[in-house]
This record gives C-alpha cells, structure tokens and sequence, in this order.
C-alpha cells in the first residue's frame, strides 16, 4: 500500500495542507489536488518547459519533481499567481502586445521563466534570454522564439521604470485598425494567464463516474493477431470492462482520404506497425486503467518488420498493409533545365539513392479526449480535432453509426501544423460502449 506524505505548501501566497503519494509530480498535484489548470504538462519528461513553476524562488519544471522532494513550507509561485485577465503582470502584458503567443500551450510557461529570469538579471540581452530558455528547457514548437525574446526584453524596460506598459500599445494599432498593425489575437490574454483551457484542463470537471480509458498498443512492428487475452485484466482493482475488436459495433475499419489507406479502429487480424491499437481497459481511475492494460496478454505470429523504406521495398518484402503496395507511389521531381550537359562537363558526378525519416508535427499539447452521449443519443466527442466534419464521416461506418449520429467538439488546441487532420484517439473513444468515458 502506497504511503501518503501530508505537508503544507503555500501556492501563490495560499496554503495548502496536502496529503499525496510521495512519486506524484508536483505538476500532477497543482493541477488535480489544487485544481490550478495554468500549469501544463506537454512531454512529462522535464524536456519542454510547459509545466515550468516557481518553487521556492528557483525555476523547476514540475513533471519530474517528485512530491517527496518538496520541502515542506514551500513556496510555489504558478501562472495563476502573477496576473489576472484585468490585471496583467508587465511579462504577461508584454507577450500579448508582441504577438509571442500563438496556440498559446507553452505560454504559461514561458512566462513564468522569463519572470524567474528577471528576478535574477533585471537586464537581460536577447542572448541571455535564449540562452535561459535553452537553459530551462522551455520549447515553443510556433512562433520561432523571436516575439517571445521581445516580449521579455519590453517586460524588463517596464519592471526596470524606463517604459510604461501603454508605450506598447502602438504596437495594437489605433482607432480600431488592425490590419498590418500586431493586434492580440483574441484569445492571448487567457493563454497568457492560464485560463485558456485546452483539452486536458477538463478533467477535473467531468462528472464523477467518468471512466478513463488505457489503450493497449503493439509492442511489435509487424505481425499476425492470434489471440487477445484480457481474463486476467478484467479482475484487476477498478476495472469497469475491456474493449477488443469484437466489440466494436461497426466493420472496424477507418476510410483515409487517401486511397488504399484503410485501417482498423483495433487490430484483429494484423499488426502493421509498432503501437497500433489492440484493446481498451476502461476503469474508474487514469491508475488503474494503466496498471490493467499491462495485464492484457496478446499471442501474435511475428512478420518480416522492416525499418527502413530500401528493405520495405526490396524484391520479396512481405506486403504490409492488405492491397496495397509497400511502395505506395513515385513522383518524379523535375526543375529546371536539363542538366545532362552540366552533368558530361562535370570533373565528378556522384549518383546514388537517398532517403528521408518520416517528419513527425510535435506539437507541443498530448492527444486529449473525452466522450459521452448526449440527451439527444448522439455519441459526442471532445477532442483537438481540426477537422471536426470530416472526422465524424470518416468513422461512422466503423463505429455503426451515421456521420449524423456524431458531434466532434472541438478543444483549445496546443498546436497541431496538420497532424490533426487525421484521425487519433477519436475513434477510441467512440469504441468505448459505455455513456461517460
């Protein structure tokens, strides 16, 4: 049995009595014990700077700092705790005035690094600022870190008395003009002080039979299903019930809209790719549904896996995915003039075959969602879909229902630069039978 740790904290200047396992992160603990939502947690590994805090005057990325290692009486100083929406602190004002927030994710903390690093150097250079952020981890994955150097260089003009916060309005145009001028987006204000919700932020709000769902992955590349086993998952502590292809009320299968790319909401019959989904453990904590999960036994029959495009496309390589082709097309580039005369004067030519990794979007924000059907009978999904129409077209059919039976709502998105035009964790989410997951 896990042992508790109480200790009190002050959090922006309240105090809180706080009874918490002592491998709980202090983000984990400012966000659901405290209920503080500004805080975000992007990679969880300490990598990015979104969960960025104040702990006892020194900057600490709060996703890797257990609450065993938070002294008791400490001072925590979050988003929430330098400004509010009508009462912003110079660092916030200054990165709505600069155009420094933009899906607004990594903000909060940001801000709260450029404040620990204006407590240290009044008066930073561009170059002090860049090196603290690359310092201190702190990621932004949209705005190529010009606008937020700015934003802390007009920050420390104001806290230094040489500027007034209103010299920076000009930069928001004038009689109602904004075109060509840098006019806040509408929303920068609440992403500068943490009270923009993204998809995440709503947990604490869901009702309080809410099922939080672990999805069980691929731990291969390539292979043939034989059998999913949840017998011993299902008695595990908190487990409402398991979810597997056969359970699944329509075919199973999601349309891309590129041709010959179909796929199953779960595999039944074939693993194409390292982390496809398999089953879902839905049980009554985030805790439990992982520790079941790990539970779920699944028997497969290994294929050739390939790893690189050459061996995928090398004579005798194993189709992977059902009719389609493992080279799915060539296009030839062609761009300006011919080049065989260059090429015959040439000292040296060099003639070879290359490629390139996959490039994935890293947006700053983790896949999020919840569901639930409506009063009107419709399966409702909340997610950081971007193409909410098309979505719900796309996975009727698997689902067994009609586009008209699903409504995507979307979140406050983190960034997504495309990646979310394409289908994630919605479909999950819809396979899960019960009303609230």
């Amino acid at each position: 049995m896990a042992q508790f740790k109480k200790k009190t904290i002050r959090v922006n200047g309240v105090p809180k009595a706080i009874i918490a396992e002592p491998d709980m992160s202090l983000a984990e603990i400012i966000r659901s014990d405290i209920g503080l939502t500004g805080t975000k947690v992007g990679c969880n590994k300490g990598q990015c700077g979104s969960c960025n805090v104040i702990l006892n005057g020194k900057l600490t990325r709060s996703c890797i700092t257990r609450w065993e290692k938070v002294p008791d009486d400490s001072e925590v100083t979050t988003i929430e705790g330098l400004g509010t929406v009508d009462n912003l602190h110079p660092v916030q004002w200054a990165f709505v005035v600069t155009g420094a927030i933009q899906c607004g994710f990594c903000t909060p903390g940001f801000i709260i690094s450029a404040k620990a690093l204006l407590d240290q150097n009044p008066n930073p250079s561009r170059q002090d600022i860049r090196d603290w952020f690359q310092k201190y981890r702190n990621a932004c994955r949209c705005t190529g870190y010009v606008q937020i150097v700015d934003a802390v260089m007009a920050a420390a003009a104001v806290l230094r008395g040489e500027k007034k916060a209103d010299d920076f309005s000009t930069l928001m145009g004038d009689k109602g003009n904004i075109w060509g001028t840098a006019y806040p987006r509408p929303s920068a204000v609440c992403k500068a002080t943490g009270t923009w919700d993204f998809g995440e932020d709503y947990r604490n709000r869901l009702p309080d039979n809410t099922l939080f769902a672990a999805v069980v992955r691929a731990e291969v590349s390539h292979a043939l299903v034989r059998g999913v086993d949840t017998a011993e998952a299902e008695q595990m502590e908190g487990v409402s019930h398991i979810v597997t292809a056969k359970d699944i009320r329509g075919d199973n299968r999601l349309a891309f809209q590129t041709e010959g790319c179909e796929r199953p909401i779960l595999c039944d019959k074939k693993i194409c790719q390292y982390g496809d989904p398999i089953a879902i453990v839905c049980a009554d904590t985030e805790k439990n549904a992982r520790a079941a999960a790990k539970k779920v036994r699944v028997e497969t029959e290994d294929l050739p896996a390939y790893m690189n495009a050459p061996d995928a496309i090398a004579e005798g390589a194993v189709r992977i995915h059902e009719g389609v082709s493992n080279l799915y097309q060539t296009l030839n580039v062609r761009k300006g003039e011919e080049t065989a005369p260059l090429m015959e004067k040439a000292a040296v030519t060099v003639a070879d075959e290359f490629y390139l990794q996959r490039q994935p979007h890293m947006p700053m924000e983790p896949d999020v969602g919840f569901g639930y059907m409506d009063e009107e009978g419709r399966l409702t999904i909340h997610s950081k879909s971007i193409w909410i129409f098309f979505h719900a077209a796309q996975m009727a059919p698997g689902l067994g229902l009609e586009p008209n039976q699903i409504r995507i709502v979307e979140n406050g998105v983190g960034g997504t630069f495309g990646y979310k035009l394409s289908l994630t964790c919605e479909p999950l989410i819809g396979a899960e039978p019960s009303d609230t997951s």
